[in-house]
């Protein structure tokens, strides 16, 4: 009997140890298939990029060009599907620069047979305008295009009645600053149109993006002054301080100064008031004579 439940003890922990095995292996089995993700079905199309760099007026040639996959649920506006249907309806020119592998998008080239005309750059509504500039000017050749920049008129404003009054004191001078244009975008700088130059370049113009109305302030004040230009902080959207600056405005030993030597050289050639007019009225009264007396002959 002892030797009976001997064997089927040992059986018995045989086959729960085979049982707890396989219960244990099934549940990893059904862990791992629960835990492996799916793997997504991505289909891919083509798309046309720049094999070379491509710079403003450049007409584009199918040596300039790749097809490589690209995802059919990403592919950006205007993109091409291939060189042939880019180039299928006649030659298009580069209006923005293009790096290599970038895509080539139809917001960046002008239209069939089309030419790098400036008012393919121009906002609608929106017009050109070119500020004659040199070194100083120009903000040292900074500017680049696509810069936001305010337009400075100087100019001597003697003849406004308002200016007269806010020079007076600062050595009666009538120059006067002030803003023309505020916030315009820089299109072109001399006769180029990359948006990507970051060396300075010193340049005789610089054409910028006003409405009609800042058209005809600047077109106005090219012949009544000196025209420069401030450029901007990157970001930057609010519009300048309006007003006239004139000397006065300075303040400080500079104002002060000018104003005290002016002052001095003002009063010393002016000339003295003039008094009130006077006439001799003379007055007869019997035995006591005549008698003169000096009267205003302004009053009533």
């Amino acid at each position: 009997m002892i030797g009976i439940a001997a064997v089927f003890g040992a059986v018995s922990i045989v086959a729960a140890d085979f049982w707890l095995r396989s219960q244990s292996a099934a549940r990893a089995d059904t862990t791992l298939v629960a835990a492996a993700p799916a793997v997504p079905q991505v289909e891919f199309g083509r798309i046309v990029v720049a094999a070379a760099p491509l710079r403003y007026g450049m007409t584009l040639e199918p040596g300039q060009l790749a097809e490589i996959p690209w995802p059919r649920d990403t592919l950006p506006h205007g993109a091409f599907a291939s060189i042939d249907a880019l180039m299928a309806d006649g030659a298009r020119v580069v209006l923005s620069p293009i790096e290599p592998n970038e895509p080539v998008l139809l917001a960046k080239l002008s239209g069939a047979d089309g030419r790098a005309s400036l008012a393919n750059l121009l906002t609608p509504g929106m017009r050109a305008v070119t500020i004659r500039t040199d070194e100083i000017a120009g903000v040292g050749g900074f500017i680049t295009p696509g810069d936001r920049v305010d337009v400075v008129l100087t100019r001597d404003a003697g003849a406004i009645h308002e200016v007269q009054g806010n020079a007076r004191g600062a050595a009666g001078s009538t120059i006067t600053s002030e803003i023309v244009v505020a916030n315009a975008r820089v299109l072109t700088v001399g006769q180029g149109a990359d948006e990507r130059r970051i060396d300075p370049l010193v340049a005789s113009s610089v054409t910028i993006e006003v409405t009609g109305e800042g058209a005809q302030k600047v077109a106005l004040a090219r012949n009544v002054g000196t025209l420069s230009l401030s450029l901007r902080s990157a970001g930057e959207a609010g519009m300048s301080p309006d007003g006239v600056t004139t000397i006065s405005d300075f303040g400080g030993s500079f104002g002060t100064g000018i104003a005290g030597a002016m002052g001095s050289l003002i009063k010393a050639t002016a000339k003295e008031p003039e008094g009130p007019k006077l006439k001799t009225v003379i007055i007869t009264r019997g035995v006591d004579g005549t008698q003169s007396y000096q009267v205003n002959s302004q009053q009533p």
